[in-house]
């Protein structure tokens, strides 16, 4: 047996048979010679004529078409092909060649069996552009789509694995065919399916390892799908995709080609099933399911190498942006209601009638949605599952895309995944996870919360809404881990997430406050929605904690500062309980800014830092500031007030000016703002004076003295307007400071004596200039002047500086305008909230009748009311029957009146013989109401003059039955916060004054502390003033009503709570309603303008800003539903009035009419 090294030096035979070289084609008759005697010639002779023609083929394709040369192979070509073209349907197209192409497959020739379509693929390619032989190319392809042809492209295509070479050319000719002229033949190619498609789900789902070349025939596969995708018809295409796994095959093996063909299939996919628009969204749902998505996301681990100067085939962004584009379809992408969960009715109620309203608590409301979550689009919740948006960038865009495009997917996503599997530490996957979520809740609340066109009734689950806003693999231990770790990074993370969370609460919040209007389940929401917040957010004393550990860091600090200040703007009732002193840290970072030379980044770390701690400090309780870091140091207060003065014009002087406003006048330091304008502008440095820090000092120990003992300072200033015989108001800081001048006078320097002196000066001139009392200035100046001889130094220093600005004043007009600036953002806010708020209140005028609820009726008769002899009276009392009675004592009717009258006797006669639990306390309501009721029934008289006996009395004042009525709930319940105070009331006499009635309970209300504890939700004074304002409400009938409620000055009382920081908005709103009332009276419209200034009230309403009704709250937004409400009452004021009347007494006001049209026209002018 011959060795290797002998049998690799052996000659190789050679075939006698097989010319070395054959000669360039030059006539069609050399192709008739190679061709037309095959059977003559040997194999290797026909694949060397298949191989000439090839050539020929390849000069015909890459000639340039005007040159000659191409002229003539072209007509070669032709003639040939005109001479082997069929005459008739039962011939074929070149004959020659699939003759041979036959012979091949008899005699298993595989060398033969492979070029012949191989050569027709190159024939087909080289006339694609030639319109001469279009006809031939068409009749050719039909002729390789009969019968005995097909047999022999099964018998290619069923080759084993092994054996590409002939698979691949097969497929390439049935590649050029379907795409030669635009598609003619591809409906031919794909009726012959069962012999060409049969094998073709098996050849792209023949796997192979990385590490082999990339498949022939499975590149031929996809480039032969490409082409049925792009020019199969509709139907055709349809029965291609739901064939079985056939597009799922061609994916999986995607990651052994080449980036061309890996792109140009991933294009496919789009261009001709994805961007179709004769294909139905079932198909293309059906055609990308959770796992041909699946197969298409493996593409990201690509590795494959790449040309660096070709970026169209990178495989990754082509994926990724095929994805995107699949995943955010409408065709893939179902319809659904953002944050309402599959199922879930927002509009239908879960109560019956007769069931106790339990709110979110009901059974209907129980959150089942915390662990499991239906959605509309599963196949994306089943795809999205497989994605690993800690490792890989592009699956974190990809995820957040179809969050965007169906956000039900945010909380089904986290019910799945709802831990991560690394602990908090610095390691790229932690990192990858916490910026995956970092971007979850950064994306946008839905409007409505997805729900389509309007807010519904009802609000979405609650464990829905946590889930978009602070996810649960993200909770409260590991947000506390991360504020403990040394990472610098880390810490500046987590501090701004929170910060963004805390934001988009914020955001979710004012939704829902919005929609409270339209179900009591939306107040309750928010409510509870903090509390589930308040358990996944850590609490504000570690985050406050955390800056302790980190008081160098200034990048750090400020994050932190940002976190803080955001949390006491959205969570004030949380964050007072942290007790955080912003004072302090104000002050040296007011230091740290002026004293420091900082570039441009460090200032502008400051200044944000400064503003987050003016908003800390302006909404915390504990802000200590008037406490000195140090001996050393001015007080916070005073501190920014020096930052004020000597900074230019900024958005942040401008908020700093807005909280000095707030402290210096809430603690009745300056009297209003246009002193604090003064105070700036007497400090503000000029060309002659400038402030120093002696000034400073100066006047913090007066700003803090008058804050300590604001009584002392206001009753000296008190005794001196007496004595000038001036009331007009001044601020209690220039007493102080008059008081404190002659121990400056005495032991200062003169260096420091001159610069208080001007100061001084310049402060009082202002201050007149300003408005403010110039009588009792005067006095307090001359009180300065008229010291001892000892301080004749310090006498004559002021008397000068005084004399100087007496005659160059400084002007008021200031560009550090406190008041302008607060108005111009009050204004701007306005406007805003207006803007967001289009959808809940339609432009339309509100109709009144609609927005408040009517009082009952009075019956016309007593039908159904005459019998009481075995009555329930627990049951008359909650059924209103009762009531029913007692409002006929005011009927218009005389004679239903007298009927009410005595059967109301009978009815406490009932009651004192009757087993009712109450019937002492009832016997006693019905009895006095009768007493005080009889004359005027059965007279007419008040103790005053009777009425004619010609003509009926009128009706009694409606106070009388309707506080009887309020009185009935109250006495069937001795729970009630009224019960005791009812009961002292009935115990008082043994009948009721009408006009006596108001003044009463006006006082018992307003200036009586509550006998009942504050309940849970509930606050037992405002909850008396509720009663107190319904009555009020529903007594309001008749002009003689009216008149006993002005008499009483109920609107004049009522206007002024209205404006108090203690009015709640129910509160505000029944007063509103109680002015509907009485426009709803004859008359009523002009006694509310001419004796209650009814308009000139509405005016300054509304721009009262919401609050909670617990005190001052000036940073609040403008209700927009109120100021709706109250335009529509103006509308109404002067739709109802006497127009010529009110004109003529307009005109007898004593009032400065240019004034008041001034203060109009300014109105007009901020709407």
């Amino acid at each position: 047996m011959p060795t290797t090294e002998e049998r690799a030096n052996k000659r190789r035979k050679t075939d006698d048979a097989l010319p070395s070289a054959l000669p360039a084609i030059k006539s069609s008759e050399q192709l008739h010679q190679n061709f037309g005697y095959w059977k003559s010639s040997s194999s290797s002779q026909l694949k060397a004529a298949l191989d000439q023609f090839s050539n020929f083929l390849s000069q015909l394709s890459v000639s340039n078409k005007t040159d000659g040369e191409y002229e003539r192979r072209l007509a070669i070509l032709s003639k040939y092909c005109k001479e082997q073209s069929s005459a008739s349907h039962d011939e074929v197209d070149f004959p020659d060649l699939l003759a041979i192409w036959s012979h091949a497959s008899e005699t298993n020739d595989e060398s033969l069996l492979a070029s012949i379509p191989s050569v027709l693929a190159q024939f087909y390619q080289s006339i694609d552009t030639s319109l001469d032989l279009r006809d031939f190319g068409i009749s050719l392809g039909h002729s390789l789509l009969k019968r005995d042809q097909l047999r022999l492209f099964d018998k290619c295509l069923s080759s084993p694995r092994s054996k590409q070479h002939l698979i691949a050319p097969a497929l390439r000719l049935l590649t050029k065919l379907i795409e030669f002229d635009q598609g003619t033949l591809a409906t031919n190619v794909f009726n012959r399916r069962d012999h060409l498609y049969r094998r073709l789900d098996d050849i792209l789902g023949r796997s192979q390892t990385a590490d082999e070349s990339p498949s022939v025939a499975h590149r031929s596969a996809l480039e032969f799908l490409i082409a049925n995708l792009k020019y199969i018809d509709n139907a055709a295409k349809i029965e291609l995709i739901s064939h079985g796994s056939l597009i799922y095959s061609a994916i999986r093996g995607l990651s052994t080609e080449q980036p061309n063909i890996v792109c140009a299939t991933l294009r496919a996919l789009v261009d001709f099933i994805l961007d179709d628009p004769n294909m139905g969204g079932r198909l293309k749902s059906r055609c990308f399911n959770s796992g041909i998505l699946t197969a298409l996301a493996k593409l990201y681990a690509y590795d494959r190498d790449v040309p660096e100067d070709d970026s169209s085939l990178s495989v990754r962004a082509v994926l990724h942006e095929v994805l995107t584009k699949i995943c955010t379809s409408s065709d893939i992408v179902n319809p659904q209601y953002g944050w309402y969960p599959v199922g879930f009715n927002a509009n239908v109620a879960g109560n019956d009638g007769d069931m106790v309203p339990l709110g979110l608590d009901a059974p209907y409301f129980t959150d089942e949605y915390a662990e499991r979550i239906p959605v509309k689009n599963g196949v994306l919740s089943v795809f999205l599952q497989t994605l690993r948006p800690g490792e890989d960038v592009l699956h974190n865009e990809l995820i957040l895309s179809v969050f965007s495009a169906a956000p039900e997917l945010v909380a089904d996503y986290f019910t799945k995944r709802t831990k991560f599997n690394l602990q908090p530490g610095d390691t790229p996957l932690w990192r990858g996870q916490f910026a995956f979520l970092f971007s979850i809740v950064q994306l946008s609340v839905p409007e409505n919360f997805g729900w389509p066109d309007v807010i519904p009734q009802n609000p979405p689950p609650l464990s829905v809404i946590i889930e978009n806003i602070l996810p649960r693999p993200l909770d409260k231990s590991n947000l506390s881990k991360c504020l403990l770790s040394k990472d610098t990074l880390l810490i500046m993370s987590t501090m701004r997430y929170m910060t963004i969370a805390l934001q988009k609460l914020k955001l979710v919040l004012e939704q829902v406050n919005q929609a409270s209007r339209l179900s009591d389940l939306w107040a309750q929401a928010s409510t509870s929605l903090i509390s589930l917040f308040s358990e996944r957010f850590p609490p504000l004393q570690e985050v406050i904690g955390t800056m302790s550990d980190h008081k160098e860091s200034e990048q750090i600090r400020g994050t932190i500062l940002e976190c803080i200040a955001t949390h006491y703007d959205v969570l004030p009732s949380i964050s007072v309980v942290a007790k955080f002193d912003a004072a302090p840290f104000l002050t040296t970072a007011i230091k740290n800014l002026v004293s420091r030379d900082l570039d441009a980044y460090a200032q502008g770390t400051l200044n944000e830092q400064i503003l987050h701690l003016l908003n800390i400090a302006s909404r915390s309780s504990t802000t200590r500031w008037w406490q000195k870091p140090s001996p050393e140091d001015l007080s916070p207060v005073t501190s920014l007030l020096r930052f004020c003065t000597r900074s230019p014009e900024s958005s942040l002087v401008r908020s700093a000016l807005s909280i000095l406003q707030d402290v210096l006048v809430f603690r009745g330091i300056l009297n209003a703002s246009r002193s604090l304008d003064v105070l700036i502008l007497s400090l503000t440095e000029s060309k002659k004076y400038q402030p120093e820090l002696a000034t400073y000092e100066f006047l913090d120990n007066c700003m803090t003295r008058t804050m300590q003992r604001p009584v002392k300072y206001l009753d000296r200033i008190e005794i001196i307007q007496d004595e000038v015989s001036d009331k007009a108001p001044l601020s209690l800081l220039t007493c102080c400071v008059a008081e404190q001048w002659p121990f400056v006078a005495k032991k200062a320097s003169e260096d420091d004596v001159k610069n208080i002196a001007g100061w001084i000066a310049r402060f009082f001139v202002a201050m007149g200039q300003a408005g403010e009392n110039l009588g009792v200035m005067t006095v307090l100046q001359q009180e300065m002047l008229n010291l001892p001889d000892e301080y004749a130094r310090s006498k004559k220093i002021l008397t000068k500086a005084l004399e100087k600005q007496l005659k160059k004043p400084i002007e008021l007009s200031s560009p550090i305008d406190a008041a302008g600036g607060l108005e111009a953002k009050a204004r701007s806010s306005v406007v805003d909230t207006v803007k967001m708020a289009e959808r809940l209140f339609p432009a339309n005028d509100l109709d009144l009748n609609t927005v408040f609820s009517q009082p009952p009726p009075i019956p016309q008769s007593l039908t159904g009311l005459f019998r009481w002899e075995k009555s329930d009276f627990d049951t008359e009392i909650q059924s209103g029957r009762l009531a029913n009675l007692i409002r006929c004592t005011i009927s218009p009717s005389h004679e239903v009146r007298i009927q009410a009258f005595h059967t109301l006797q009978t009815v406490a006669h009932s009651v004192e013989n009757s087993n009712y639990s109450e019937k002492t306390q009832l016997y006693l309501l019905l009895g006095e109401l009768s007493e005080s009721i009889r004359s005027l029934i059965l007279t007419g008289s008040d103790g005053g003059e009777r009425t004619s006996s010609s003509s009926p009395p009128p009706p009694p004042p409606s106070l009388l039955s309707e506080l009887a009525i309020h009185f009935l709930p109250v006495l069937s319940d001795p729970s009630s916060p009224l019960y005791s105070k009812t009961n002292e009331f009935l115990l008082l006499g043994p009948s009721w004054t009408s006009h006596r009635l108001i003044p009463y309970w006006t006082r018992q209300k307003f200036l009586t502390e509550t006998t009942s504890d504050d309940t849970p939700g509930t606050n037992a004074q405002h909850a008396e003033i509720a009663w107190f304002l319904d009555f009020l409400i529903m007594a309001l009938r008749t002009t003689l009503d009216l008149d006993l409620y002005r008499r009483a000055q109920v609107f004049t009382g009522l206007f002024s709570y209205y404006v108090s920081p203690a009015s709640p908005k129910e509160t505000r709103r029944r007063i509103l309603q109680l002015v509907y009332r009485a426009l709803q009276i004859p008359g009523g419209s002009d006694t509310l303008i001419t004796r209650v200034g009814v308009r000139e009230w509405l005016a300054v309403a509304r721009n009262v800003r919401d609050h909670s009704g617990n005190g001052v709250s000036r940073m609040g937004k403008v209700d927009v539903e109120m100021r709706r409400i109250i335009d529509a009452l103006s509308r109404e004021v002067m739709e109802k009035c006497d127009r010529d009347g009110i004109a003529k007494w307009e005109a007898q006001r004593p009032i400065d009419k240019k004034t008041h049209d001034a203060g109009v026209v300014e109105e007009m002018e901020v709407d």
